[in-house]
């Protein structure tokens, strides 16, 4: 029979690498674009896989280009940042004054409009049920088009209403 245990146990992170990986996060996010404007969600989302990496690196000494001021083009965590964000968006569904395209059962009714309203209720097992009512704006003002449309029917788009 063989020992399938790991020749090395594992140690979780030390407050030093800790702390070294807060600085380095803060860092990568000061490297950013100030227009990239990522959600806190986002953000904090993304810290738990930068620890891993972080703390990964520091435990098998591959760190050192980082420290020794060559940094990664910002757009590397951008990317990062932006598939995270992207993830989160389609695991939430859009948002108050987002813009989606409907795709529905409705088949006259599809194309894009915009969210402004938002139900959200628990069934009887006790999950969540999202129903979205759908406007278009037109001469100044939302109409409804559509009301109680499924999650599964919108695909949000990266637009928010602006005023």
């Amino acid at each position: 029979m063989t020992s399938i245990e790991p020749a090395r146990r594992a140690v979780p992170a030390t407050e030093g690498e800790r702390e070294q990986m807060e600085a380095a996060f803060r860092a990568a996010l000061e490297q950013l674009p100030a227009n990239t404007g990522f959600p806190h969600s986002v953000r904090e989302l993304a810290r738990p896989l930068f620890e891993v990496g972080w703390i990964a690196g520091v435990r098998t000494g591959h760190t050192g280009p980082a420290l020794a001021e060559v940094p990664l083009p910002s757009h590397t965590f951008g990317t990062a940042l932006s598939n995270l964000s992207a993830a989160m968006d389609a695991e939430t569904g859009p948002g108050m004054g987002q813009l989606v395209s409907y795709h529905g059962s409705q088949e006259r009714a599809h194309g894009r409009y915009w969210v402004t309203r938002i139900d959200r209720e628990l069934d009887y097992r006790g999950r969540e049920s999202v129903r979205y009512r759908l406007s278009e704006y037109r001469n100044g003002a939302f109409v409804t088009a559509l009301t109680g449309v499924h999650g599964w029917s919108v695909t949000a788009l990266p637009q928010h209403w602006q005023m």
